[in-house]
């Protein structure tokens, strides 16, 4: 009888918001979209592009205009909602926004690299779930923090707030273009016009209903992507056990063929092909099976081996590594598959995965923070455990297509087209799903499509809230706001970033970057920034040193890595040295391990300063000269927003923090910061 009186409540509801509330909206974006479906029809569009079309037509005309901030910023999901719709509600929204369209395509492509150890990997992101859950509580229940800005801005400063909210904008940027990226893969070559239309539309389509409906849109939307992908992907988790090759589990493409020495190994370019070849059958395949390594001398011009020798050169003979398990059995060698339980086998992503998933990844992406401070803190918690069994969960069975596009690739070459047999062999989603046919394509594009939305709508939001109550909010009345405290400036901020992170997060398309460079990179930038998260839940008083040492100590380590890979750089950055084991991803092992010790090291020296926890004045603590530069920079921005920035509070030196965190009466207590204070303010550097 309930389950009846709910139905009926939403179709009422339903009914009011397309005929009464919002019919203007609803019925005038459904007309531009039936006119491009007539469009595409009479131009026989491929399928593809109907279910980005599909997409829009399910999803905008329920996106109405928001008017209100605080249904903008936060959806109109208050912070003591406790029941069970809520705890589903959010935990079916911050799993499904965190499921990014990258995130599924790195565990397939490790799944096909690793095995199963791979898609272990990959899931070990998904612990930040446990991670946020138990830091925000925490800092919920024992601090009363509205937002994880507003938290660091009281112990930290404004500085330490500029600087989180600095490494927040690169993820949210990094988010546009991975995930465009991935999308835009289904729809034609990298570069082509049908690639970029791809990766514009799917960025286009989450634009629109974020500026209209923020927050509110994007909570509405999260719970029927949640249903969608989860069951295309039972689909497709079906469609691959039916046809997956037996011992699929135990499956490790990745070895060594070890070639008898009688009779003669293959020690000719065309011999070392033909081993590959007899097997394949396919010359293009065959090339990714094999690799030849010519004769050389340690005299590089000298091309003769009796001439290298007798002028004390060293005589390298060539060398046939025949790479895949089925080539080397056939040509008369032994395969010695690579160890899973070793870090050559991909155990050293496990661990960096579990690192920065648990320590401190998940702190610089809002569209996980944000969703911890709606509904109560009890309510939150289930949510996020919930929401972390869910991806995790997700994440490790869509690795199966990688598995099993490498395993078929490896043993049954010849059912593989030669266009995808790279691809297939990668464990690439795009190759194994066209491998099926066009209906696995099909269901195939509709999740990366829609995780690819819900997490851009995520991100467009939280940029929104970031820019909009938090940075507008320092620069206004010298702490970041809250979204319950937010008003119609702060939304037309929002709404403008939105535009701008659409437009700039887009362009690093025009290079070449891989998705998994947008998790492993970011993931070792913000190594620092752990311990001042989880410092909050128990340290008092106004500590700076505590977020900025460890902090830019990892952004130190995170760009001196990234420039280590880059092409410009690679030459000249050795960092050999911090290589632990020989897996493939050793360096950035090493990076993190001894980066992440010694950021929590020097974050746990820091606490000696100010050990009684003293309070600070605003104007002594706020670093205002910087608010003050960025007032003046933004003026022109802030007549647009139709307000004037308020200075006074932070320049008077009287108005103390909300929270009592800065208190004229500590500083009082010590000469010679009130010496050092008053130099400054003769000087001209504080205010």
């Amino acid at each position: 009888m309930e389950v009846r009186n709910r139905f009926a409540r939403w179709v009422s509801s339903c009914s009011r918001y397309m005929f009464r509330e919002h019919r203007l909206h609803f019925f005038g974006t459904l007309a531009v979209l039936v006119v491009f479906f007539i469009f595409m029809m009479a131009f026989q569009i491929n399928l593809q592009w109907f279910w980005l079309l599909l997409y829009a037509a399910l999803i905008l005309p329920f996106a109405p205009y928001v008017t209100k901030p605080e249904f903008f910023f936060r959806g109109g999901l208050n912070s003591d909602k406790k029941g069970v719709r809520h705890i589903v509600l959010l935990a079916a929204s911050a799993s499904i926004s965190w499921v990014f369209a990258k995130s599924i395509l790195n565990a397939s492509l490790l799944g096909g690299e690793f095995g199963i150890v791979g898609a272990f990997a990959y899931t070990g992101y998904y612990t930040s779930f446990a991670s946020v859950g138990i830091v925000i509580y925490l800092i919920r229940t024992r601090q009363g923090y509205r937002s994880l800005p507003e938290a660091i801005n009281e112990r930290y400063g404004s500085m330490a707030t500029l600087a989180f909210g600095l490494a927040v904008l690169f993820r949210l940027y990094q988010e546009v273009w991975s995930n465009a990226l991935v999308v835009a893969g289904f729809y034609g070559d990298e570069h082509t016009k049908e690639w970029w239309l791809g990766a514009c539309l799917s960025t286009a389509i989450p634009v629109i209903y974020s500026f209209t409906g923020g927050m509110r849109a994007s909570l509405v939307t999260d719970v029927a992507q949640s249903v969608i992908c989860i069951g295309f992907l039972l689909a497709l988790v079906i469609v691959l056990g039916v046809n997956a090759p037996a011992s699929f589990g135990s499956w490790n493409g990745a070895g060594t063929c070890n070639l008898a020495a009688d009779p003669t190994p293959p020690v000719l370019p065309e011999q070392c092909a033909a081993a590959a070849f007899d097997w394949i059958g396919d010359a293009g395949k065959a090339a990714l099976a094999y690799n030849y390594t010519a004769p050389t001398c340690s005299y590089g011009t000298i091309t003769s081996q009796d001439v290298c020798t007798s002028v004390g050169g060293t005589w390298m003979a060539a060398t046939c590594q025949l790479l895949q398990q089925r080539v080397c059995t056939t040509s008369g060698g032994n395969w010695q598959p690579r160890k899973r339980a070793s870090l050559e086998g991909g155990m050293d992503l496990l661990v960096v995965a579990l690192m920065q998933g648990t320590l401190s990844y998940p702190f610089f992406d809002p569209v996980l923070t944000d969703r911890a401070f709606l509904a109560s803190p009890k309510a939150m918690l289930i949510s996020f455990m919930l929401a972390g069994i869910i991806s995790g969960l997700f994440i490790f069975l869509f690795s199966f297509m990688g598995i099993f596009g490498n395993m078929v690739a490896n043993l049954e070459p010849t059912t593989v087209a030669p266009a995808i047999y790279k691809n297939m062999l990668a464990g690439n989603p795009t190759a194994v799903s066209k491998y099926f046919g066009t209906a696995m394509y099909s269901v195939t594009n509709i999740i990366f499509i829609t995780e690819s939305l819900s997490t851009l709508d995520s991100t467009f939001t939280s940029a929104a809230k970031l820019l909009g109550p938090e940075f507008l909010g320092i620069l206004e009345i010298g702490q970041p706001q809250p979204p319950q405290t937010a008003n119609k400036r702060h939304l037309r901020a929002g709404r403008i970033i939105i535009i701008i992170l659409a437009v700039i997060g887009i362009l690093p398309l025009l290079a070449n970057p891989t998705a998994l460079n947008a998790t492993t990179v970011s993931g070792t930038l913000i190594m620092g920034l752990g311990p001042p998260v989880w410092f909050l839940i128990f340290i008092k008083g106004y500590r700076p040193l505590t977020f900025h040492i460890p902090f830019w100590w990892g952004i130190g380590m995170g760009v001196v890595f990234q420039l280590s890979t880059a092409s410009c750089c690679k030459d000249y950055i050795n960092v050999r040295g911090f290589a632990f084991g020989s897996g493939e991803n050793n360096t950035l092992l090493g990076f993190n391990v001894i980066g992440t010790a010694i950021a929590w090291g020097l974050a746990g020296l820091t606490l000696l300063e100010n050990s009684e926890g003293s309070n600070l004045i605003v104007a002594a603590a706020q670093g205002n000269n910087v608010v003050k530069l960025i007032q003046k920079l933004l003026k022109p921005l802030d007549r647009v927003l139709g307000g004037k920035f308020d200075k006074s509070a932070a320049a008077n030196p009287n108005m103390a923090v909300e929270g009592g965190n800065f208190d004229m009466s500590a500083v009082k207590e010590n000469a010679a910061f009130e010496e050092r204070l008053q130099r400054d303010q003769d000087s001209g550097l504080a205010v």
